[in-house]
This record gives C-alpha cells, sequence and structure tokens, in this order.
C-alpha cells in the first residue's frame, strides 16, 4: 500500500506540473494584463504612474516571456510562497486572500454534502425496496429531471419565486445589512437565511444522482445468492436489505466520499458569483476578471492538488472497506 501511494504521488507531482504550467501558459496569453485592467480606471494615472507601473511589471515578472514568469513562480511554490495579489486594492498574500474565502465556501459545501447523505441513503433504500411500484416510479422521474436540470436555471427561478414574488428570501449577499447589530443566535439565523437557497441549488444534483447510484448498487446487490439464503433462513427483508445488502453497497458509495474533496473546497463559481456569495468560487472569477495570475494560480494549485489527493483518498478508501482490494 506505502508503494502505491509513492507511486500516486509521483505522478501526482508530475501532473500537477502539467496543469499548472498549462494554466499559467493560458493566462499569461490572455487578452489583458493586469496593468490595463487597472488603467481602465479613469483615475489610474492617480493611483499608479508610469515608474510604479514598470516596477510593478518587473515584481511580478510580467514583462518577462511566461516560460520565465512560471520557473519564478513554481521556485515560490517551492518555498512554500505563493506570491502576493497584484490588484492594488488587496497585494496581501495568496494564501491569506484565498483563506479569507474559504470558510465562507466550506458553509455552503460542508452543509450541503451532510444534507446530500442525510437524505440520499434512506431515498436509495426506499427506491430498493419499492422498486418498479408506482411510488418510486414517480420518485425515480423526479430525481432523473432534478439531475438534468442547470443549478443555474434552478437558482433564477428560485430568486424569481422565493425573492421576487413572494420575497421570503434574501437573493444576494451573505448578511444583512443590520448583521452586525444582531446577536451571535441572530447572526447564525441571518447567515442561514441567506444560505438556504444556494445550499438547495448545491444539494437537489447530488442527492439525485447519489440516490440512483446507490439504488443501482443496492438492485445489484440483493440479487445476491447470500442475500437469498439470509431470506430463506427467516431474516426479515427490511433486515436482509438494511443490515446485509447495504453493508455491501455501502463500498462503492464511500469511495465517492474522496472523489467529493474537490468540490468542498471549489464550491460552486456560478451559484457564488449568482448570490455574491463571497467564497472561492466568486473569487476565482473576481481574479479572473482581473488578470491577478498569482491568487488565480494560487486557486489552480489548490483545486489541483485537492482533485488528485480526492482520487487517492477515494482509491486507499476502497481497498480499506473491501478486504478483496489489494495494491501490494
Amino acid at each position: 500500500m506505502l508503494t502505491y501511494i509513492a507511486r500516486r504521488i509521483i505522478i501526482g507531482a508530475f501532473t500537477l506540473l502539467a496543469v499548472t504550467s498549462l494554466v499559467y501558459c493560458l493566462i499569461r496569453n490572455m487578452p489583458g494584463t493586469p496593468l490595463t485592467q487597472m488603467t481602465e480606471n479613469p483615475n489610474a494615472k492617480q493611483i499608479m504612474s508610469e515608474k510604479q507601473q514598470k516596477e510593478l511589471m518587473a515584481q511580478y515578472h510580467l514583462d518577462k516571456p511566461w516560460i520565465v514568469g512560471y520557473g519564478y513562480w513554481l521556485a515560490g511554490v517551492a518555498q512554500g510562497d505563493l506570491g502576493r495579489g497584484i490588484n492594488p486594492g488587496d497585494r496581501d498574500r495568496v494564501t491569506r486572500i484565498i483563506g479569507r474565502r474559504l470558510p465562507n465556501t466550506l458553509k455552503l459545501t460542508l452543509t450541503s454534502f451532510f444534507l446530500t447523505y442525510l437524505l440520499c441513503i434512506p431515498m436509495g433504500l426506499y427506491s430498493t425496496a419499492r422498486n418498479a411500484t408506482p411510488t418510486e416510479r414517480t420518485m425515480a422521474i423526479t430525481l432523473y429531471i432534478l439531475y438534468a436540470l442547470p443549478t443555474f436555471v434552478a437558482a433564477l427561478y428560485m430568486n424569481l419565486l422565493f425573492g421576487v414574488k413572494l420575497g421570503w428570501m434574501p437573493i444576494t449577499g451573505m448578511t444583512s445589512e443590520d448583521y452586525y447589530q444582531l446577536s451571535t443566535l441572530g447572526k447564525l439565523g441571518d447567515t442561514l437565511h441567506h444560505a438556504i437557497l444556494p445550499i438547495i441549488c448545491l444539494t437537489y444534483g447530488s442527492l439525485a444522482y447519489y440516490t440512483r447510484f446507490i439504488k443501482a448498487n443496492m438492485l445489484e446487490t440483493v440479487q445476491q445468492d447470500y442475500i437469498r439464503t439470509a431470506l430463506a433462513k427467516g431474516v426479515s427483508p427490511r433486515k436482509a436489505l438494511v443490515v446485509h445488502a447495504f453493508r455491501n453497497a455501502l463500498i462503492p458509495l464511500v469511495t465517492l466520499i474522496g472523489l467529493t474533496l474537490p468540490t468542498l473546497l471549489a464550491g460552486s463559481v456560478i451559484l457564488e458569483s449568482i448570490y455574491q456569495w463571497d467564497g472561492i468560487g466568486h473569487l476565482f472569477i473576481e481574479k479572473v476578471t482581473q488578470r491577478d495570475y498569482p491568487v488565480i494560480m494560487g486557486l489552480v494549485l489548490m483545486f489541483s492538488v485537492m482533485t488528485l489527493l480526492g482520487q487517492l483518498v477515494a482509491d486507499v478508501l476502497y481497498a480499506v472497506v473491501d478486504p478483496r482490494i489489494t495494491y501490494s
């Protein structure tokens, strides 16, 4: 197992080099630069002189070819330094810029993650137990529709219904204007009130997918000989389904947990932009617009590492929960 993990880490390191170099090349060759974005501001000449612009170009190696700039960035990463933001309004360290937004994304993604698994397991078991009944078919059709419905479309419709017409839910921002005048419990309730619609949009697609995934694995498992043997020995159908069948059908589901790691940190770029939720996804769009190369590369590095780590965790979990699997 240790040899397999070491081999995967080495392969992952080369994958990171390929991904980050490609992304750095693409963003450096996008139309516009951080300076052109700044000079679009009518007061830009008051903010930064021509000499300061040249110094900024040299500081961030924008006056050199992209491959040289990538080499400087890579050397900084090797020393644990992701650099500083280019935007004049926020030239803090990249790690701090990302760290300020990450908790906001986790508020949505962790809540969505737990809701998904809390609901999909009983729904998947119910669909298996009531397979081919009118109730199960209705549920299946509903889940297919939800899975096919893009989240940004659902967000727009829910905003119109619950935000504009009914006025029940806020549709922008993370907090209300009087947030800082509220008590601790009031602040928690206010944040939750603003998070309801984004959480619903993040959850329903995953819920539909995982419920169908559980049912598909359960239908295959309940046809195994050991389930028929348990039923022949007098085990109740409910116990055979929940205790015996689900325990084995849970193996593929557990491995999916590792694959969800990147989404927990990446959040949803589109949803965070729609709801003006100050998270990682919204930050990514914001920095791409500003051509803030160090922050963009910091985010890409984080997403890439979490994707590779998630795949490794999924493989390791599969071997842990299923003793038949070995990576020796």
